[in-house]
């Protein structure tokens, strides 16, 4: 009689908790070569956590609409792809095909998150109205990363490349007078902009892309599902409070 009832009670607790079939967690990458306001890294000893920023923001967004918890997978840049493809991450923000030609067909695109796009950055120079304006000048940039608007005055000597490990590093440059301009995406200026108020910057119409995320072909992770989710915090005007708790606005 006490095996009857024990078999009972576990038929029926089965029965009652499919999520358990279910994937809980998702592991989102983050592109560790970033910085604010995209992320912080903080350290637990010496092994480096993703502390706050928009993709922490976001990921935590998402996956409360997919009811799992996140999983935070720090990879640098020259990673990114071969972590998608490998599907070791699930799920990687903040993408578009541009910047990852390498496995535009490796992976499921998203539904737009929102506008990203590049602008010059300087202190008190006059502001520039084409790139022709500041001909033979030293521009900072971030290594590894790419600039397509740029890379054929890189290439035919017109401007000069100057890399840093982040912009948090080439604002630090601009600021003690070692560039006279530097370029960054439109969402870094507006941050780091509330910060250091002497910063102006000019827009040129470069490099304008619509945000995405990437979802491994070897992850569990349906794309609908997460375009589902990318709808909804669109609609519940959820993604615009995340990027304006960070100063940024009409980017959607």
């Amino acid at each position: 009689m006490k095996s009857s009832l024990l078999f009972l009670m576990i038929t029926v607790f089965m029965a009652g908790t499919p999520a358990l079939a279910k994937a809980t967690t998702i592991t989102f990458g983050v592109n560790s070569d970033y910085a604010m306001p995209l992320l912080k890294i903080a350290y637990s000893g010496e092994r480096p956590e993703l502390d706050e920023g928009i993709l922490k923001d976001l990921g935590e967004a998402i996956s409360k609409e997919l009811n799992v918890e996140p999983k935070w997978f720090l990879v640098p840049k020259n990673r990114v792809a071969p972590s998608l493809s490998a599907g070791k991450v699930d799920i990687l923000c903040h993408l578009n095909e541009i910047w990852q030609p390498k496995i535009v067909n490796d992976v499921w695109w998203s539904a737009p998150l929102y506008k990203s796009s590049n602008v010059l950055v300087f202190l008190k120079q006059p502001n520039p109205s084409s790139l022709k304006d500041i001909r033979g000048e030293t521009v900072g940039t971030v290594l590894n990363f790419i600039y397509t608007s740029l890379d054929p005055q890189f290439k035919n000597g017109s401007l000069k490349r100057e890399d840093g490990p982040n912009n948090v590093a080439n604002i630090q440059k601009l600021l003690k007078g070692r560039l006279r301009y530097i370029v960054m995406s439109n969402l870094e200026y507006a941050y780091y902009k509330n910060i250091y108020s002497s910063m102006n910057s000019a827009e040129l119409d470069m490099d304008v892309v619509m945000t995405k995320c990437a979802v491994s072909k070897k992850s569990n992770l349906k794309i609908e599902d997460v375009n589902k989710a990318i709808a909804n915090i669109h609609r519940s005007g959820k993604l615009n409070s995340i990027l304006r708790s960070y100063y940024i606005k009409d980017v959607l």
